[in-house]
């Protein structure tokens, strides 16, 4: 490169750094089409499982749902299968799961703190979650 004129090695080094900002431009984007998509799931998930009414019990169900960067779920979701379709919910979930694992490995360790187990039960003809501790 100590043979080409200087305007040409300009014109080199020009192009080199245009390519290598222009490729963190993309990944921002990505990364932001992920944030918005994951609101949108959760926002979806939460609409979905919002009747928790029931009749027993055994209708009312416990989804782990998402992902924590040193394992576990980001939280817990109680439903009522009286309401809400045990597949599509279970589907959701997996989504929200596999886009935090994305975000995750993004972004790198994160939060750590302890997300408690819940159990679900149908008192007063509602699903209502409690902590297993």
């Amino acid at each position: 490169m100590s043979c080409l004129p200087s305007a040409i090695k300009l014109s080199i080094l020009s192009i080199a750094s245009s390519i290598l900002l222009l490729s963190g431009c993309a990944s921002t984007v990505t990364s932001n089409e992920q944030s918005k998509n994951l609101s949108d799931l959760n926002y979806d998930l939460n609409n979905m499982v919002s009747n928790n009414s029931c009749t027993a019990s055994f209708q009312c169900k416990v989804l782990e749902v998402g992902a924590r960067a040193c394992g576990g779920p980001s939280k817990y979701a109680v439903y009522s299968t009286l309401n809400t379709s045990q597949e599509e919910a279970e589907q959701l979930a997996q989504q929200i799961t596999k886009q935090e694992k994305i975000q995750n490995k993004a972004q790198g360790l994160t939060d750590c703190s302890p997300v408690l187990e819940v159990q679900s039960l149908c008192i007063n003809h509602q699903c209502q979650s409690f902590d297993i501790k």
